[in-house]
């Protein structure tokens, strides 16, 4: 009796799965950790599991979603930041399809168009940065400071 009990109580444990398996595919997967989530609209449907390179050079992630979500099977998957000084996301894109997604479905994984504006964004935004941080003061001291020893090596006397 009590192995029936703990063969269903395994079955149910198992069964009541609260994620869904994904594999997204992508030749580059530059920012995407474990800690990347899912969002659809700023929502969050899942996060990174696993991050992988296959036989072939492909980066393979295995994203686990919320086993409530749905998706169409002609949803776009694309990395994208997160706001100007987060980290990447994978946003989704929801498809219109009636049909649905199944599960370790392989997809592919589309990457950020990188524009003239984002890229000036990051470079000022970095700039802004190295300025509060005081980075670019302590590299003009140090230029300055071996400037004067150079000078105070040509000014001893030979001994």
């Amino acid at each position: 009796m009590k192995k029936i009990i703990l063969i269903t109580l395994a079955f149910t444990i198992f069964s009541c799965s609260k994620t869904r398996t994904l594999i997204l595919q992508t030749e580059n997967a530059e920012g995407i950790t474990n800690e990347t989530k899912l969002k659809v609209n700023g929502f969050e449907i899942g996060k990174i599991e696993d991050v992988q390179l296959n036989e072939n050079g492909k980066v393979l992630i295995t994203a686990n979603l919320k086993s409530e979500i749905k998706l169409p099977i002609d949803t776009e998957f694309r990395i994208e930041d997160e706001g100007f000084v987060g980290g990447k996301i994978i946003a989704v894109k929801v498809g219109k399809s009636n049909e649905r997604l199944n599960e370790k479905s392989i997809l592919m994984l589309k990457k950020q168009n990188e524009t003239f504006i984002n890229d000036s964004l990051k470079v000022n935004i970095e700039k802004v940065i190295n300025q509060i941080s005081g980075k670019d003061k302590n590299d003009s001291i140090l230029i300055e400071l071996r400037r004067l020893n150079k000078n105070l090596e040509k000014k001893k006397p030979n001994g």
